[in-house]
Protein backbone atom coordinates (compact mmCIF):
# COMPACT_ATOMS: atom_id res chain seq x y z
CA UNK A 1 0.00 0.00 0.00
CA UNK A 2 1.41 3.36 -1.02
CA UNK A 3 2.37 5.72 1.77
CA UNK A 4 1.22 9.05 0.30
CA UNK A 5 -2.46 8.14 -0.34
CA UNK A 6 -2.66 6.55 3.12
CA UNK A 7 -1.23 9.65 4.79
CA UNK A 8 -3.60 11.86 2.82
CA UNK A 9 -6.54 9.87 4.17
CA UNK A 10 -5.26 10.27 7.74
CA UNK A 11 -4.91 14.03 7.27
CA UNK A 12 -8.56 14.53 6.32
CA UNK A 13 -9.71 14.72 9.94
CA UNK A 14 -7.01 17.22 10.89
CA UNK A 15 -7.65 19.41 7.85
CA UNK A 16 -11.45 19.50 8.22
CA UNK A 17 -11.69 19.90 12.00
CA UNK A 18 -9.30 22.15 13.92
CA UNK A 19 -10.41 20.46 17.16
CA UNK A 20 -9.95 16.88 15.92
CA UNK A 21 -8.52 14.51 18.53
CA UNK A 22 -5.57 13.73 16.23
CA UNK A 23 -4.35 17.29 16.82
CA UNK A 24 -3.75 16.45 20.48
CA UNK A 25 -0.51 14.91 19.25
CA UNK A 26 0.49 18.22 17.64
CA UNK A 27 -0.26 20.10 20.86
CA UNK A 28 1.67 17.68 23.05
CA UNK A 29 4.65 17.37 20.73
CA UNK A 30 4.83 21.15 20.36
CA UNK A 31 4.77 21.59 24.14
CA UNK A 32 7.61 19.11 24.56
CA UNK A 33 9.71 20.93 21.99
CA UNK A 34 10.50 23.44 24.73
CA UNK A 35 13.99 23.39 26.22
CA UNK A 36 12.75 23.64 29.83
CA UNK A 37 10.01 21.70 31.55
CA UNK A 38 7.11 23.32 33.38
CA UNK A 39 3.95 22.13 35.12
CA UNK A 40 2.06 22.49 31.82
CA UNK A 41 3.87 19.46 30.40
CA UNK A 42 2.13 17.04 32.77
CA UNK A 43 -1.21 18.49 31.72
CA UNK A 44 -0.41 18.36 28.01
CA UNK A 45 0.72 14.74 28.29
CA UNK A 46 -2.37 13.75 30.26
CA UNK A 47 -4.81 15.28 27.80
CA UNK A 48 -3.01 13.82 24.80
CA UNK A 49 -3.16 10.36 26.38
CA UNK A 50 -6.84 10.87 27.13
CA UNK A 51 -7.53 11.90 23.52
CA UNK A 52 -5.65 8.83 22.34
CA UNK A 53 -7.66 6.35 24.39
CA UNK A 54 -5.49 5.79 27.47
CA UNK A 55 -8.01 7.04 30.05
CA UNK A 56 -10.67 4.38 29.60
CA UNK A 57 -12.61 3.10 32.60
CA UNK A 58 -10.28 0.18 33.24
CA UNK A 59 -7.18 2.36 33.24
CA UNK A 60 -5.43 3.26 36.47
CA UNK A 61 -4.66 6.65 34.96
CA UNK A 62 -8.35 7.50 35.19
CA UNK A 63 -8.12 7.32 38.98
CA UNK A 64 -5.40 9.98 39.15
CA UNK A 65 -5.01 13.64 38.23
CA UNK A 66 -2.56 14.88 35.63
CA UNK A 67 0.30 15.29 38.08
CA UNK A 68 0.80 11.53 38.02
CA UNK A 69 2.90 12.27 34.91
CA UNK A 70 5.31 14.65 36.64
CA UNK A 71 7.91 11.93 37.18
CA UNK A 72 7.66 10.86 33.55
CA UNK A 73 8.13 14.45 32.43
CA UNK A 74 11.27 14.65 34.57
CA UNK A 75 12.59 11.55 32.79
CA UNK A 76 11.67 12.88 29.36
CA UNK A 77 13.48 16.16 29.98
CA UNK A 78 16.67 14.46 31.16
CA UNK A 79 19.78 15.08 29.08
CA UNK A 80 19.84 11.51 27.75
CA UNK A 81 16.17 11.54 26.76
CA UNK A 82 16.44 14.88 25.00
CA UNK A 83 18.91 13.34 22.55
CA UNK A 84 15.93 11.39 21.18
CA UNK A 85 13.78 14.49 20.60
CA UNK A 86 12.67 14.42 16.96
CA UNK A 87 12.14 17.54 14.88
CA UNK A 88 13.15 18.99 11.54
CA UNK A 89 16.78 19.16 12.66
CA UNK A 90 17.07 15.81 14.41
CA UNK A 91 15.48 12.41 13.92
CA UNK A 92 16.05 8.93 15.30
CA UNK A 93 18.23 6.36 13.55
CA UNK A 94 18.81 2.67 14.04
CA UNK A 95 21.70 3.24 16.47
CA UNK A 96 19.23 4.96 18.85
CA UNK A 97 17.36 1.71 19.53
CA UNK A 98 19.24 0.90 22.80
CA UNK A 99 18.61 4.43 24.10
CA UNK A 100 14.91 4.20 23.21
CA UNK A 101 14.55 0.90 25.04
CA UNK A 102 16.44 2.21 28.08
CA UNK A 103 14.04 5.15 28.19
CA UNK A 104 11.12 2.74 27.91
CA UNK A 105 12.40 0.89 31.00
CA UNK A 106 12.73 4.12 33.00
CA UNK A 107 9.19 5.19 32.15
CA UNK A 108 7.86 1.70 32.92
CA UNK A 109 9.48 1.79 36.36
CA UNK A 110 7.95 5.20 37.05
CA UNK A 111 4.39 4.10 36.33
CA UNK A 112 4.80 0.63 37.85
CA UNK A 113 5.56 2.21 41.22
CA UNK A 114 2.30 4.20 41.28
CA UNK A 115 -0.70 2.51 42.86
CA UNK A 116 -4.38 3.30 42.47
CA UNK A 117 -7.63 2.15 44.02
CA UNK A 118 -11.00 1.76 42.35
CA UNK A 119 -14.00 1.45 44.62
CA UNK A 120 -13.30 -1.12 47.33
CA UNK A 121 -10.68 -3.02 45.34
CA UNK A 122 -7.20 -3.51 46.74
CA UNK A 123 -4.54 -1.05 45.49
CA UNK A 124 -3.07 -2.05 42.15
CA UNK A 125 -0.01 -0.87 40.27
CA UNK A 126 -0.49 1.08 37.06
CA UNK A 127 0.34 -1.24 34.18
CA UNK A 128 3.11 0.21 31.95
CA UNK A 129 1.89 -1.45 28.76
CA UNK A 130 3.67 -1.16 25.43
CA UNK A 131 0.68 0.87 24.22
CA UNK A 132 0.97 3.40 27.03
CA UNK A 133 4.75 3.74 26.89
CA UNK A 134 4.94 4.01 23.11
CA UNK A 135 2.14 6.59 23.02
CA UNK A 136 4.03 8.66 25.59
CA UNK A 137 7.22 8.52 23.53
CA UNK A 138 5.38 9.32 20.31
CA UNK A 139 3.55 12.30 21.81
CA UNK A 140 6.54 13.82 23.57
CA UNK A 141 9.73 13.00 21.68
CA UNK A 142 8.30 11.51 18.48
CA UNK A 143 10.89 8.72 18.54
CA UNK A 144 8.64 5.65 18.18
CA UNK A 145 5.19 4.91 16.75
CA UNK A 146 2.34 4.00 19.09
CA UNK A 147 1.95 0.25 19.38
CA UNK A 148 -1.83 0.22 19.65
CA UNK A 149 -4.38 -2.15 18.10
CA UNK A 150 -4.80 -0.44 14.73
CA UNK A 151 -1.05 0.09 14.32
CA UNK A 152 -0.38 -3.59 14.99
CA UNK A 153 -3.14 -4.59 12.57
CA UNK A 154 -1.44 -2.39 9.99
CA UNK A 155 1.87 -4.15 10.62
CA UNK A 156 0.15 -7.46 9.97
CA UNK A 157 -1.25 -6.23 6.65
CA UNK A 158 2.19 -5.15 5.44
CA UNK A 159 3.71 -8.45 6.67
CA UNK A 160 5.92 -6.89 9.33
CA UNK A 161 7.02 -9.87 11.42
CA UNK A 162 7.68 -8.28 14.82
CA UNK A 163 4.74 -6.53 16.44
CA UNK A 164 5.74 -5.71 20.02
CA UNK A 165 7.66 -2.71 21.30
CA UNK A 166 11.15 -4.22 21.44
CA UNK A 167 14.49 -4.15 19.65
CA UNK A 168 13.44 -6.62 16.95
CA UNK A 169 10.36 -4.60 16.03
CA UNK A 170 12.22 -1.29 15.98
CA UNK A 171 14.96 -2.84 13.88
CA UNK A 172 12.38 -4.05 11.37
CA UNK A 173 10.72 -0.64 11.30
CA UNK A 174 14.05 0.95 10.43
CA UNK A 175 14.32 -1.60 7.59
CA UNK A 176 10.96 -0.30 6.38
CA UNK A 177 12.20 3.29 6.65
CA UNK A 178 15.28 2.53 4.58
CA UNK A 179 13.25 0.72 1.93
CA UNK A 180 10.72 3.57 1.68
CA UNK A 181 12.81 6.60 2.55
CA UNK A 182 11.93 8.60 -0.58
CA UNK A 183 8.18 8.21 -0.12
CA UNK A 184 8.44 8.93 3.61
CA UNK A 185 10.26 12.18 2.83
CA UNK A 186 7.59 12.99 0.26
CA UNK A 187 4.95 12.41 2.94
CA UNK A 188 6.76 14.81 5.25
CA UNK A 189 6.79 17.44 2.49
CA UNK A 190 3.08 16.83 1.84
CA UNK A 191 2.22 17.37 5.50
CA UNK A 192 4.32 20.51 5.62
CA UNK A 193 2.40 21.82 2.60
CA UNK A 194 -1.05 20.79 3.88
CA UNK A 195 -0.88 21.81 7.55
CA UNK A 196 2.46 23.64 7.86
CA UNK A 197 3.89 21.19 10.38
CA UNK A 198 6.95 18.94 10.32
CA UNK A 199 6.25 15.34 11.29
CA UNK A 200 9.21 13.10 12.22
CA UNK A 201 9.77 9.72 10.60
CA UNK A 202 8.20 7.63 13.35
CA UNK A 203 5.09 9.80 13.32
CA UNK A 204 4.77 9.09 9.59
CA UNK A 205 5.02 5.36 10.29
CA UNK A 206 2.45 5.67 13.06
CA UNK A 207 -0.03 7.40 10.76
CA UNK A 208 0.59 4.98 7.91
CA UNK A 209 0.20 1.70 9.76
CA UNK A 210 -2.61 3.01 11.98
CA UNK A 211 -4.66 4.08 8.95
CA UNK A 212 -4.17 0.68 7.30
CA UNK A 213 -5.33 -1.09 10.46
CA UNK A 214 -8.31 1.25 10.85
CA UNK A 215 -9.36 0.81 7.23
CA UNK A 216 -9.11 -2.96 7.60
CA UNK A 217 -11.59 -2.93 10.49
CA UNK A 218 -13.99 -0.67 8.58
CA UNK A 219 -13.94 -3.04 5.60
CA UNK A 220 -14.61 -6.02 7.86
CA UNK A 221 -17.61 -4.27 9.44
CA UNK A 222 -18.99 -3.31 6.03
CA UNK A 223 -18.34 -6.73 4.55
Amino acid sequence: MRIIPTIEKYLIGIMTDEFHRFTSWDNCHQAFSASQQTEIHSLELAFYLASWGMYRGSSGLLQKNHLIHRGAVNILFSHESQKLKCNSKNDVVRSNIPDILNLKIKLANHYRNIYFTKGEEKPKSISPTDTLLSKILLGTLGCVPAFDRYFIDGLKEIKIQNKVFDDASLDELFDFVEENRTEIKDAQKLILTKINKFYPIMKILDMYFWQIGYDKELMQKQG
